[in-house]
C-alpha cells in the first residue's frame, strides 16, 4: 500500500452542501460589498465567499488549485450565471407591466441560484486547502484579477473582516 505524505494528509476540501448553507447565512452581511467587488473588478461573489470563509477555517489555498478551479468554473460563470444576471439586470428596459416583470424576474432569479450552486459546487471540487497559522486566499484571488490597487485592497480587507465577525458570532 502507498504510504500518504503529510502534506497529503492534511489536505482539505470543503463540503458543497455545508458551504451553501454558510453562503446563505453570510452573503446578506457582505452582499452590497461583494457586488461591487463584482461590478468594479469582475471578483465572482462564490468566491469570495468561500476564500473569505476558508480564511477562517485557517485553510490556504495555493495557485495552482485557484487556476484550476477558475479554469473550471469559467464556462458555466460566463455562459450561463453571467448571462442570466444580464438578462435580470435588463428587465426594467422591457415593455412589461410590473406584476409581468416581477413573474420574470422571480423566475431569472432561482435559476442565478441555481446556477449559483452549481458554481459553489464546482469550487468546492476543484480547490484544495491547507491548514495554514496566517491564511491569505483573498489576496491570492486578488492577483489574479485585472488590476490590484488601493481600493480592492481595501475591500478585500473589509470582506475578511466581515467574514471574522461572522465566524465568531457563529
Amino acid at each position: 500500500m502507498q504510504q500518504m505524505t503529510v502534506q497529503q494528509m492534511t489536505v482539505q476540501q470543503l463540503n458543497a452542501d455545508a458551504f451553501w448553507q454558510v453562503s446563505l447565512a453570510f452573503y446578506p452581511q457582505v452582499q452590497s460589498l461583494c457586488l461591487q467587488l463584482q461590478d468594479n473588478w469582475q471578483a465572482n461573489v462564490n468566491l469570495l465567499l468561500l476564500l473569505s470563509y476558508t480564511e477562517q477555517l485557517g485553510w490556504q489555498l495555493n495557485a495552482a488549485s485557484l487556476t484550476q478551479g477558475l479554469q473550471q468554473l469559467a464556462p458555466l460563470n460566463q455562459h450561463i450565471t453571467q448571462v442570466l444576471r444580464q438578462c435580470r439586470r435588463e428587465l426594467p428596459k422591457l415593455p412589461l407591466d410590473s406584476n409581468q416583470q416581477t413573474e420574470l424576474k422571480q423566475g431569472i432569479l432561482q435559476t442565478e441560484l441555481v446556477a449559483e450552486r452549481l458554481e459553489q459546487q464546482l469550487l468546492c471540487h476543484y480547490l484544495r486547502f491547507t491548514p495554514a497559522s496566517n491564511p491569505d486566499n483573498l489576496s491570492l484571488y486578488c492577483q489574479q484579477l485585472a488590476e490590484t490597487n488601493e481600493a480592492l485592497q481595501r475591500a478585500l480587507f473589509d470582506l475578511r473582516q466581515a467574514a471574522a465577525r461572522f465566524a465568531a458570532a457563529s
